[in-house]
């Protein structure tokens, strides 16, 4: 029997990097926040570099001071959107880094 949450299950199942930047995209913030150190264990044992970098991105982000405009710095939100880029390329099957090495 194991002790992960049903979202986190899908994650570890996945079977390649795509399924794995697809999984980063669609959930919750609330549950990548809550539940990191899961799945940056995960991520690492799948060697998913770009899925790591997307996490630390997304991780900084969301704890980050925001300025007075309610945003957070222009460093912060800009490498959190390459990130996302990356994984997004890496989602459709393309071929960034890693990305097409299944496991």
């Amino acid at each position: 029997m194991t002790t992960l949450l049903p979202i986190i299950e899908e994650l570890a199942d996945a079977p390649d990097h795509a399924t794995r930047a697809r999984w980063l995209l669609a959930a919750p913030l609330a549950v990548i926040i809550r539940d990191q150190v899961t799945i940056r264990r995960l991520l690492s044992a799948a060697r998913f570099h770009e899925g790591l970098a997307y996490l630390e991105a997304e991780i900084a982000a969301l704890s980050a001071t925001r300025l007075k405009d309610g945003l957070a710095p222009i460093t912060i939100r800009s490498t959190r959107e390459y990130a996302r880029i990356g994984i997004q390329v890496i989602a459709r099957g393309g071929e960034e880094g890693s990305g097409n090495v299944p496991n």
